[in-house]
């Protein structure tokens, strides 16, 4: 799905979290006059505007240039003053804006180091604002509840990181990604009922819902694009700012999900709040009836059908032929059509006497259940978890169910059990990082997760000698998850 055309819209100019409340360079008077460092801020100031403002109306090329005014003021500011404290949350701000703008321009590789960077300085600012907390417990200070303000930043930029190593086409660094994002919203609360940070939510769901459509699990993708829609609809109203999101990102998302599984119902409601908003900004209708042409069309409804695809031909058949290849995409096998695919296979081996390495079907259908069943939300890798002493166990065998899919030559199944196999180590030693007082956080996972390392090199090599182009993003996304699990390199 690396076409989807929700999937590459710009959004908006800075991480969301507290950001549009926390001021930067505040000053105490008129004391200091146009010295060095009150000049440098100006700078800073001026440049960082234009940049955002170059987004929005010149492109990306000449936000990055203001960008790098403002990187240069910034240097000049921590030379003439290095005890500003302020200087590291501007610094991260602003590399959050040029990884923002370097992906708008193509630049993924430049995009992901400038966020690495402001990860590491969020970071840095989330350790210093929970050691003040702490400080001030200690003296009895009235503390205000919740995480801290950089944990919202943070979550933010991996966001932003998560979609940029989704357009790379690496599945483990982009869901790795968006599951730390949502976990550090339902940290502060986002995902509460009547919660204040609800368009928060609302908002990671409906980005979470585009990442997992174009290299997660499609199952993932509809329950974050639906949640997200609901959310949305419980506020009442679409705002202005939330339209990017919700008919961006989430409502195509759910659209083509409910289409592709004969949901028609479903998919026609979605295209009609579509259509509605592109009426409303009075641009974009022809892709709306477009798509409602061809799921009506699809559903048998061809008179119907007929109306909208002649208002969508009015703009360009571009958009119906596009509608069509949007219908027509062979999604990817998800994690539990993929297990489905396994436990359907070995029953046929075993029923015809093959017994020789053959699974047991009984504990791929336990797993499937246990992974892909139930009533719970189920957003990314961390919503699969119902024990974390137990993922150990159902890495491994997701590790030897990869094995059997390969050995089969049903690689896209294999490619999904073995990536979640990966996500669910990655989720569990976060898991395990973030409750280090809980006794019951030992969890071996060494083992698993080496297992479905393993497994899923011995896939990246299939794809290599298939001449897959899908081999070399994989390859360096197998590096990036042996690097955030802390595997050997042998």
């Amino acid at each position: 799905m690396a076409g989807c055309r929700w999937f590459a819209g710009q959004l908006d100019g800075q991480p969301k979290g507290n950001a549009g409340k926390m001021k930067i360079f505040r000053r105490g008077g008129a004391s200091r006059d146009r010295d060095r460092t009150e000049q440098a801020i100006e700078e800073y100031r001026t440049a960082y505007e234009r940049g955002l403002a170059a987004e929005q109306t010149q492109g990306p090329a000449q936000a990055l240039a203001e960008f790098a005014r403002a990187q240069r003021a910034l240097d000049r500011l921590d030379a003439a003053s290095r005890d500003l404290p302020e200087v590291p949350q501007a610094r991260a701000g602003l590399l959050y804006a040029m990884g923002r703008a370097r992906a708008d321009a193509g630049d993924v590789f430049g995009a992901v180091a400038a966020l690495d960077q402001a990860e590491e300085l969020y970071l840095r600012i989330e350790s210093e604002q929970l050691a003040t907390r702490k400080e001030g417990e200690q003296r009895g200070d009235r503390q205000e509840a919740g995480p801290v303000p950089a944990v919202l930043l943070t979550a933010d930029v991996r966001l932003r990181r998560a979609r940029a190593h989704a357009e790379w086409d690496r599945p483990f660094s982009a869901l790795s990604d968006l599951d730390a994002s949502i976990g550090g919203y339902m940290r502060a609360g986002a995902f509460n009922p009547l919660s204040d940070r609800s368009t928060d939510a609302a908002r990671i769901l409906a980005v979470g819902a585009g990442i997992q459509l174009r290299v997660g699990d499609h199952e993932l993708a509809l329950e974050c694009g639906q949640e997200s829609l609901a959310r949305y609809r419980e506020m009442g109203r679409i705002s202005p700012e939330a339209m990017p999101y919700a008919i961006g990102f989430a409502a195509p998302v759910v659209s083509l999900l409910e289409a592709a599984r004969g949901q028609w119902d479903a998919a026609l409601a979605v295209d009609g709040v579509i259509l509605e908003a592109a009426e409303l900004g009075r641009v974009g209708s022809s892709g709306a009836h477009a798509r409602i042409g061809v799921h009506l069309r699809e559903a048998g409804r061809d008179a119907e059908a007929a109306e909208h695809l002649a208002m969508a031909a009015c703009g360009s058949r571009d958009w119906i032929a596009e509608a069509e290849r949007e219908f027509g995409s062979v999604l990817a096998p998800s994690l539990r059509e993929a297990l489905l695919e396994a436990e359907r296979t070995e029953s046929t081996r075993l029923a015809g006497g093959v017994r020789a390495g053959a699974l047991d079907p009984l504990e791929i259908r336990t797993l499937r259940l246990s992974l892909c069943g139930g009533e719970g939300a189920r957003f990314s890798a961390t919503g699969r978890m119902n024990v974390v002493s137990a993922v150990p166990r159902q890495v491994t065998s997701l590790a030897r169910i990869g094995h059997r899919l390969i050995a089969s030559d049903r690689l896209p199944a294999a490619l999904r059990v073995l990536w979640e196999a990966l996500l669910l180590c990655d989720a569990a030693r976060r898991w395990i990082t973030s409750n280090t007082g809980d006794a019951t956080a030992t969890v071996p996972l060494r083992e698993a997760e080496e297992s479905a390392f393993a497994g899923a090199a011995v896939l990246v090599d299939a794809l290599e000698r298939a001449g897959d182009p899908m081999s070399a993003p994989l390859t360096a996304d197998l590096r990036n998850a042996r690097q955030r699990l802390g595997l050997s390199a042998n």
